[in-house]
Order: C-alpha cells, then sequence, then structure tokens
C-alpha cells in the first residue's frame, strides 16, 4: 500500500461551509502537537511547549482572514467566553477568579495575506470583530502555522493536552471546548514509554514481493520517570528483522526518535519496546498490502461509509484498460475535490453504510491494478464528520484476502495490485463471454467475444443511462472468438451498456465514452 495522504470531511458544528485545502496531509487525532515559537501582534513571545510544560491546555484556531466561516466562529465570541473564566492568570480580559489552566492562541495562517488584513478584511477587524474592544487572547500572524501543522481546511481548530497530544475540535461552544479538558490523559506513574507513530516504507507501484527502505519510530515518555535507554525490536511473522536502542534522557512527555535503515520487508512489521515498562502502550504495527496472486475470479468487497456517492472503483489491466468497474461513474477521474456534494450518480447508486460483494471475472492475466475514489478526499472516514466509516478488501474466490484498506483517511484514492495466472472461464450456465477494448473508449473500440455455441440470430445493441437504444445491429456469432468492432464517435461522453442478445441468453458490459 503506498504512502497516503490524510484528510477528513469537515461538517462545521456551527455555520458555514469550511475552505479545503485538498493538497495537506492532517495531523491525525492523537498526534503529537509540532513545537513552535511565535510572536503576537502586541509583540509577545509563545512556545507552545513552554505553556504544556506549565500544566495549561492550549486551544489554537488557525483561521483565514477571507474565510467567512472563520469570521463567523471569530466574531460569536466563543474564545472571549473561554478566555474570560480559564485563561492565563493576570492577562487582560481574565477574571480574577480563573481556573488558570487554559491558553488561547489564534493564527491567520494563510501566507498569501498579510498581516494588515487582520484589521482591514473584507470581512471585518479581526482584532476587534464586534466593535466593543480588541481580542484579549494572543492574535497570530504566522505564514509557516499551516505548513507546520498540514492545514487541511480553514478553520482548524485543536486543543493540545499538557501530554503534547492534540485532538480536532472545531467549532464548539465554550462549554464544550472547556470539557474537553477532562479527556487528557495524565503520566501514568512509573517507566512508560509509548509508541507514538511510525514512518512507511513506499511500497513501488505493480505487483511486487517485498520493498526496502528506512523507517523512523517516534516515542514518548509517557511515565512520571526518566527515561535513559530503551530498545526497540521489529518483527513480521514472527521474526525478528532488527533491533535499535535508544541512550540518553527522556523527561515526561518528551519526545525521540529511533531510525531503521534499510529495513527489507513482506508483510506487515511490529515494532515493539522490548525494554522493562510498566505499561502496555508499547507496541506499534505498520499495515502493508503486497500483491496476491489469484486465478480467474476476485471478489471485491466494500462497506461503504455515510457518503456513499463519493465513491468510484475500478479495476484495470496491465494495459490500463478497466475490466471492471462499480460506484459513481461521474466520479471517475475527479478525486479529493474538497466539495461537499458529488455528482448525481446515474446507475444503480451505492446506498450508505452497506455492505457489498462483487464477484469479478479476470479476462485479462498479469499484475492488476484495483482502485477505489472519494470525491471529497477522506476516503472512507465518515466518522469525522459523525457518521460511520466503510472499508474494502479483495479475495479471491476461495476466500483468501489478496488487499485490504490500510487506513481509512486515504484522502483521494486508494489502491492495491495482484497478479491473475489464469484467464477466466465462461461460467458453466452460460454460452457466452465477451469484452470491450479499450475502456473507457473514445471514437473507436473492439468487442471481442467468446462464445461456446454458434447463433445465426443475435443481436448487440448499445444503451444509455437513461435505459435507451442508442444503437442496434444483428450479428452473427460463430463458435470460439468472434471481434466486432464497435464505432462510438457518434455518442456523447458518458457511461453506457454493451447487451449482447443471443438465442439463449443475454448478456451485458458498461464501458465509457470519452473525448
Amino acid at each position: 500500500m503506498k504512502n497516503l495522504i490524510i484528510m477528513k470531511k469537515h461538517l462545521l458544528l456551527i455555520i458555514g461551509i469550511a475552505f479545503s485545502l485538498s493538497l495537506m496531509a492532517q495531523l491525525p487525532n492523537g498526534s503529537v502537537a509540532p513545537d513552535f515559537t511565535v510572536t503576537d501582534v502586541n509583540g509577545n513571545e509563545h512556545r507552545l511547549y513552554d505553556y504544556l510544560d506549565d500544566g495549561y491546555t492550549v486551544i489554537i484556531d488557525i483561521s483565514a482572514t477571507w474565510c467567512g466561516p472563520c469570521w463567523n466562529y471569530h466574531a460569536g465570541g466563543t474564545f472571549e467566553e473561554i478566555w474570560e473564566a480559564h485563561g492565563h492568570a493576570g492577562e487582560p480580559g481574565v477574571s480574577t477568579n480563573t481556573t488558570d489552566d487554559v491558553m488561547i492562541l489564534w493564527f491567520e495562517g494563510d501566507p498569501n495575506t498579510g498581516l494588515d488584513q487582520l484589521e482591514n478584511s473584507n470581512l471585518g477587524n479581526w482584532l476587534n470583530p464586534n466593535g466593543e474592544g480588541e481580542v484579549q487572547f494572543p492574535m497570530i500572524n504566522d505564514d509557516n502555522i499551516r505548513d507546520l501543522y498540514a492545514v487541511p481546511y480553514w478553520p482548524i481548530i485543536y486543543t493540545i493536552c499538557p501530554n503534547k497530544r492534540l485532538t480536532e475540535t472545531g467549532q464548539a461552544n465554550a462549554q464544550t471546548h472547556y470539557s474537553n479538558i477532562a479527556n487528557c490523559t495524565p503520566a501514568t506513574v512509573g517507566n512508560n514509554a509509548s509508541i507514538v507513530s511510525s514512518t512507511a516504507i513506499t511500497i513501488p507501484e505493480g505487483c511486487t514481493e517485498s520493498a526496502t527502505g528506512n523507517v523512523t519510530i517516534s516515542v514518548q515518555n509517557f511515565g512520571t520517570e526518566t527515561i535513559n535507554s530503551f530498545d526497540v525490536e521489529a518483527t513480521s511473522n514472527g521474526q525478528l528483522l532488527a533491533t535499535e536502542s535508544f541512550n540518553g534522557t527522556l523527561e515526561t512527555y518528551d519526545v525521540t526518535t529511533v531510525e531503521f535503515q534499510n529495513l527489507t520487508i513482506s508483510s506487515d512489521v511490529e515494532f515493539v519496546i522490548t525494554s522493562d515498562d510498566d505499561n502496555s502502550d508499547n507496541s506499534l504495527t505498520q499495515f502493508y498490502s503486497f500483491s496476491g496472486e489469484t486465478a480467474q475470479k476476485v471478489v471485491v468487497k466494500l462497506l461503504t461509509d455515510s457518503y456513499a456517492s463519493d465513491i468510484y472503483l475500478e479495476i484495470k489491466d496491465e494495459d490500463n484498460n478497466v475490466v471492471w468497474s462499480e460506484g459513481n461513474e461521474e466520479v471517475a477521474g475527479n478525486y479529493n475535490t474538497g466539495n461537499e456534494s458529488a455528482p448525481t450518480d446515474p446507475t444503480n447508486p451505492l446506498t450508505n453504510n452497506q455492505s457489498y460483494e462483487w464477484e469479478v471475472n479476470l479476462n485479462s492475466l498479469g499484475c492488476l491494478n484495483f482502485f477505489i475514489g472519494d470525491f471529497y478526499g477522506d476516503g472512507l472516514n465518515a466518522a469525522a464528520a459523525g457518521g460511520t466509516d466503510g472499508s474494502w478488501s479483495i479475495e479471491t474466490q476461495d476466500g483468501e484476502l489478496l488487499a485490504q484498506m490500510v487506513n481509512v483517511n486515504y484522502q483521494g484514492s486508494d489502491e492495491a495490485y495482484f497478479k491473475n495466472n489464469e484467464i477466466s472461464s465462461i461460467n458453466e450456465n452460460e454460452n457466452i463471454s465477451f469484452t470491450i477494448y479499450p475502456n473507457p473508449a473514445r471514437d473507436n473500440a473492439k468487442l471481442t467475444i467468446n462464445s461456446k455455441v454458434y447463433d445465426n440470430h443475435s443481436q448487440l445493441s448499445i444503451i444509455n443511462v437513461l435505459g435507451e437504444v442508442v444503437s442496434k445491429v444483428d450479428i452473427k456469432l460463430n463458435e470460439g472468438i468472434n471481434e466486432i468492432p464497435l464505432e462510438l464517435e457518434n455518442l456523447s461522453n458518458g457511461l453506457y451498456s454493451v447487451e449482447l442478445t443471443s438465442s439463449s441468453l443475454s448478456i451485458s458490459q458498461k464501458f465509457i465514452k470519452v473525448d
């Protein structure tokens, strides 16, 4: 499986539509927040880790001065309410009865807008949005925060706990924001080295059985005791691949990295801290999907998330011909848009949160590519927007797993490769099978029909998505291979079906007409 970019579907909790930056890779919940030192518009310096080390929970809002939903939330006064009741003791606008456990940092994060836009944007004065006095919590114009926090859309709001872990908490009300502090996990008593994350080895495209590369493991001290050393083992299928060690000083909540170089992998890899530890969060598995082998048929399984209309699936052969497709054909080639509403599916729309199984006959030998595309750009990650996540997998006809989804947040697309070592036979209950090449097609295509019988009275029809027959011809089928040219230049672009009707049965196959 390729290293995949992650993006969440963003549904605002309050008002408006989020502005998407579709090429950015969002930091997943539970990530260690990157540290920064910034200066606010009043010349005061702020370092994130200083606040966290002092026990504050930090809420950061990264917005853009041209963003309408950002403005609406900012002008709504939520952060002023939090700042007054829970902000930094002694700061302007903070009550003398403050709980003194929250810091708020607001960022203008679009590098294409200048400092002057904070006071002179088309939406208003961000420093004094309601004309009732300047905002008291720190307001910061920073061109680097967008890349540091991989901002996928405006606004994005994170709650960062003293343990340096972040969670996207969105445009919630003040009470909900403050209640999130209760979700901050304190350090455990004793020794607790915790694996936070790992990078992945990139698997080359195509059918391959192994890959070699470097993997960086991030380890955080989640215990109350200082850690001076630990070992990390990389194992796969019960076999030890390598061991790396850390020696140094790791204080509570500090993070370090351990590098594995030139690992050769052929399946999933588990990284485990093998030193004495008082807790169990010291292992992490990096999942990979390598090409498997099959014959004749595969079974594609899909559990749709809450946005089934966003999904398009296909299998292509080595010549890039589509041998099978399902889902919303109008999404084909149009992925990762950041738009909320996918085009209407013209044929057989998929249903939200439903399980599907498709048995696919394989008429092409060699390396085949399975592809699933998502219109919005959050993969099957509907849970991030309050829905239900989905999943996909591919199995042989005997139930052997060939590939499966590794990360629900696969952004605009996900894919896998597998080998077919045997051409599909004609179903014993059918006398005819056929393929269309190329598919998608432009002005001309070729229909290859494999017939078990001679039939002098067959018909070939081309049918559009409305069920209208746009072309019909009588043909004669000889036993064996029949090749019939299809002239498509008079057809509009879109999805069609070729239907072959003989004296014994009627079968059809979809194709796409393109420019």
